[in-house]
This record gives structure tokens, C-alpha cells and sequence, in this order.
């Protein structure tokens, strides 16, 4: 459990540096708009680290977590991250993902910004179906593929909007869709080199 703090927490200091140590203003958007990156590139995290441990287990090397606790913990992440997405679906904050004022149908969702939404519902529900206890291994395993394919395409559709912006506003770091991305596709990896019958243990 120390270990799945750790990372919620180092995440969401990660974003706060990211966001307001050269750009003190956005400070105030502390609660919501920048933790919620935070805890989303850890959800990331932890599901990668649940593949990792399934991976190092298959091996027969000793694990830390069981890779159920880092799924379980993934999962609360994606959770916690879809309500405070919704919240600041705003132009103000995304402007990336709508129309331009000048475009037909303006202020509309762009078709980018759409599939970073269709795609993170798609985890979403994956994820749901990952914890119900009734699937087979060989089912389980099918659905944990389908659902990292589908975050890292809505990680993708959210870099192809919002871009690397590492410039001095953003402390000169790496965007964390980016971080995000490599967590996924390590996951994604992990997972598929595993040989066990189970990818995704229910709770």
C-alpha cells in the first residue's frame, strides 16, 4: 500500500510543480484541474504496475504487490479522474479540444477532442468488466489488452490536442500524457509477454 501512495502522491507533486512553479497564477486550479493529472498519470501507473508484477511473477521472481492491489488502485484512480474531468470540460481549460470560435459549430467538441472522450469512457468500462470475478483467465486477458489498447489511444488523442508544451510556464518538464503514454505502453508490453493465466485477478 506504501508503494501505490507513493505514486498518487509523487504525481500529483509532479503536476503541481508542472503547472505552478513558473506559473504561480495557476495556482488556484490546484484542487481540480492540475491534481486531476496527477491522479490520472498515477492510475496509469498503477496499471502498468500490475502487469509488471503479473510479468515478474510468471518469472518467479518475488513481488512487493500483489498485481491485484495495483489494479484495484489503478482503477480507483480512473474513477477519481473521470468526475474532475467532466467538471472542467470547459473551453477555458481545454481549448484544444473544441471547435474555434470562427469554425462552423463553434464551441462544439473538435473530433480529436470527442475520441479522447470516447476512448477514456471505453477504459472506463473495460476497466468495470476487468473486476466483475466471472470471466476466465483467457477472457480476463482478452478484455485487459482491449482495455490498455483503449487508454493509450485516448492518451494519444489527448497529446495529439494538447501538444509537448515543455517551455518555461511548464517548469521545463514533460507533459504527463507523455509520462501517461510510456506507462501504458510499458503496461501494454508487460502484458502481453506474461504467460499466466490470469493478467487481471478480480478483487
Amino acid at each position: 500500500m506504501s508503494a501505490i501512495v507513493s505514486i498518487y502522491l509523487a504525481s500529483a507533486v509532479y503536476a503541481v510543480i508542472r503547472y505552478v512553479a513558473f506559473a504561480p497564477k495557476n495556482a488556484e486550479s490546484i484542487p481540480v484541474f492540475i491534481l486531476n493529472k496527477g491522479i490520472s498519470m498515477a492510475a496509469a501507473i498503477c496499471l502498468a504496475a500490475g502487469f509488471l508484477q503479473a510479468w515478474r511473477r510468471d518469472r518467479g521472481r518475488a513481488v512487493s504487490v500483489e498485481p491485484s492491489a495495483w489494479f484495484r488502485a489503478g482503477t480507483f484512480g480512473a474513477i477519481w479522474h473521470i468526475p474532475m474531468s467532466l467538471v472542467v470540460l470547459r473551453p477555458e481549460y481545454f481549448k484544444e479540444f473544441f471547435r474555434p470560435p470562427d469554425a462552423p459549430m463553434a464551441g462544439r467538441l473538435s473530433f480529436e477532442g470527442e475520441m479522447v472522450f470516447l476512448l477514456g469512457g471505453a477504459t472506463a468500462a473495460l476497466l468495470f468488466l476487468l473486476m466483475r470475478p466471472q470471466w476466465s483467465g483467457a477472457v480476463r486477458r482478452r478484455i485487459s489488452i482491449a482495455a490498455m489498447v483503449t487508454l493509450l489511444g485516448h492518451i494519444l488523442s489527448m497529446g495529439y490536442c494538447r501538444g509537448l508544451n515543455i517551455n518555461a510556464s511548464h517548469a521545463y518538464l514533460p507533459p504527463m500524457w507523455l509520462l501517461s503514454l510510456v506507462a501504458a505502453a510499458l503496461g501494454l508490453w508487460w502484458l502481453v509477454r506474461s504467460r499466466g493465466d490470469e493478467r487481471c485477478p478480480p478483487p
